[in-house]
């Protein structure tokens, strides 16, 4: 199998779960009115699909490790699927919420293959380099995404953009019946026991422990950012239609910066980048904090003028964070992947879900999270080193 086709296929896997949260984005003031959501509760929107890939990881990477990664795959997809038809026709906003769940369900298990894929033909700085690659394709989708459902909506119901992912669905359906071919021979018994072993070998792991920590608060902050963006741009600062070009400018930051960190991590060592983009990542969160108590006035460029920076330099933690979580854990990648991406997002779900459930807007309350999140990163991985 090419390294292209690796990476488009590991790129796509982990775009699917994208798909399904900023296709919808546009759409959510839609959703409030269909289904009479209060706002406080309209991030279960978003929520929804995260615990379903939470779950899903950790159901089917131990799977993948058995049965082999195409099976998984495909089945994870049928999942999807079956989500994605079910939001058609929900008819409350429980059912709805449950048929997210599936979706992430599915995606789950596109997110756990991703990774074990990459690990299982790569590995060391060589993994850290196609993770990056595989991030920044990842990171291209929140870039078109919202535009697509904003397009969607202008011109039919908001039920079409779940027509639109099930077809996505199964075009990657047949690429991976058509194109992948499994790496290694899998003999891994799938039983209960096997899987804790699993589980506690990399939890043992003081570098995967700390580095699956460490990316579950930065993805804590990516994950509150989704819940707040809608209200921010459109109710707080009115901007409209341009909702998915300011949304598109931070998740193409991110992207630039997985691009330059692809480059890097052959030349430095992924450990020693991650530690200089928390440190600039925590000085510009304070500097524009204190901007704010300064009484910054808070308009859509002044904002993307703090999330711009913000979001370059998470272009170069997301796949160092994950290939160095992952390093140590080759002959489990499936498992090891499960729970590194598990653990990722449990620790990010309460932080977003908090953030949104209290978020009055415009930005403090976040701006806070991120100074917080990289002065603890950074206090984790520094006893790392000792």
């Amino acid at each position: 199998m090419s390294k292209l086709n690796i990476i488009l296929l590991s790129a796509s896997l982990m775009a699917l779960g994208a798909f399904s949260i900023d296709t919808i984005l546009p759409s959510i003031s839609y959703l409030k009115n269909e289904f009479d959501v209060l706002p406080k509760n309209s991030h279960w929107i978003i929520t929804s699909v995260f615990i379903g890939i939470a779950i899903g990881q950790l159901i089917f990477g131990p799977i993948s490790d058995s049965i082999g990664r195409k099976k998984t795959a495909i089945l994870g997809l049928i999942i999807f699927s079956l989500g994605c038809i079910l939001s058609i026709i929900s008819i409350n906003y429980v059912m709805f919420l449950l048929t997210r769940f599936l979706q992430g369900l599915g995606s789950g298990a596109a997110v756990v293959i991703s990774r074990a894929i990459a690990r299982d033909f790569f590995e060391g700085r060589k993994l850290a380099q196609i993770m990056s690659i595989v991030t920044t394709i990842f990171i291209l989708v929140p870039v078109f995404a919202p535009s697509i459902g904003q397009i969607i909506i202008s011109f039919s119901h908001w039920k079409m953009i779940f027509i639109f992912m099930l077809l996505l669905s199964i075009m990657l359906k047949f690429f991976i019946l058509y194109k992948y071919l499994e790496q290694t021979n899998l003999e891994i018994n799938l039983n209960f026991n096997a899987t804790i072993e699993g589980f506690k070998e990399v939890y043992k792991s003081i570098i995967s422990r700390t580095y699956t920590i460490t990316a579950g608060l930065v993805f804590g902050i990516l994950v509150s950012f989704l819940n707040i963006a809608q209200p921010l741009f459109q109710d707080h600062l009115m901007v409209g239609n341009s909702f998915a070009l300011f949304f598109s400018l931070g998740a193409l930051s991110v992207g630039i910066g997985a691009i330059i960190n692809s480059r890097l991590v052959l030349i430095f060592y992924p450990q020693k980048i991650v530690m200089l983009s928390l440190y600039l990542t925590a000085l510009c969160a304070v500097f524009f904090y204190f901007l704010i108590l300064f009484n910054l006035k808070i308009t859509s460029f002044t904002v993307m003028a703090f999330l711009i920076p913000i979001f370059f330099l998470f272009g170069f933690l997301f796949g160092n964070m994950n290939a160095l979580a992952l390093t140590p854990m080759g002959h489990i990648a499936g498992t090891a992947s499960a729970v590194i991406g598990t653990t990722s997002i449990i620790i990010a779900i309460p932080i977003g879900s908090i953030i949104a459930y209290y978020y009055k807007g415009p930005l403090d309350n976040f701006v806070q999270l991120i100074i917080v999140v990289s002065l603890i990163n950074i206090f984790l991985l520094n006893k790392l080193k000792h």
